[in-house]
């Protein structure tokens, strides 16, 4: 009998992170270990992001073979309030992350965003050149550098803004439109961006098959 693969996911109660869950459940070949902070619940690992020792101990403790990290402020407003908190969260975790990772012989998936990019000159590749406008962007960039700093073979995924099955109307910047809409309320949007929102279980499927990619790439080696 085969032994199952063990999968981390940090930020797994997310709306990115439960899609995840869920997309990578369907596969018997894998135990996913669901790490969360703030909304822990039976069947998820507490771990803080911000404790390194805690990182560290996770890892150890459960040896997965690879983690994808979700787990982020993602929200450009809260980035903007209070930056210097944020990059503890965004850029110096997803460092420690990656090198405890490396320690245990794990690659990282981690979960970026298209604000790395301006939107002056798209499409955009992978070889494009990054020119974040936002502090958002600014700091996910600063995580993409940490992790692939770590470690060129880890992966870093950009994503536009989510959208899909929600625990409230807050949490996707899509769907908090229609809470806006409905108390017929002024909401304050851009009006220089084009987005594409994607459906988080397009994005798990992706992850997903990035996932059993660098699996049989890890067994062919």
């Amino acid at each position: 009998m085969t032994e199952k693969q063990t999968v981390l996911v940090t930020g797994a109660s997310g709306l990115l992170g439960r899609s995840i869950v869920s997309e990578l459940e369907k596969n018997s070949g894998f135990t996913i270990i669901k790490c969360a902070f703030s909304r822990t619940r039976d069947g998820y690992v507490k771990m803080n992001l911000l404790n390194e020792a805690d990182i560290q101990e996770t890892l150890q403790r459960f040896r997965p073979c690879a983690v994808i990290h979700c787990a982020a402020e993602r929200f450009p407003n809260k980035v903007e309030e209070n930056l210097e908190e944020v990059k503890k969260l965004n850029v110096r975790a997803s460092e420690v992350l990656a090198l405890e990772a490396d320690k245990i012989g794990a690659f990282i998936i981690y979960i970026s965003t298209d604000y790395v990019f301006d939107g002056l000159n798209p499409p955009y590749s992978e070889d494009s050149v990054p020119n974040p406008v936002n502090k958002y962007g600014a700091t996910k960039l600063l995580g993409e550098k940490a992790v692939l700093g770590v470690n060129p073979a880890n992966v870093v995924l950009r994503v536009p803004v989510l959208y899909g099955p929600v625990t409230s109307i807050e949490e996707s910047a899509i769907t908090v439109l229609l809470k806006a809409v409905r108390e017929e309320k002024p909401q304050l949007v851009s009006d220089i961006e084009i987005r594409y929102p994607s459906h988080t279980e397009d994005i798990s499927y992706i992850v997903h098959q990035l996932l059993k990619l660098k699996l049989n790439l890890k067994w062919n080696i």
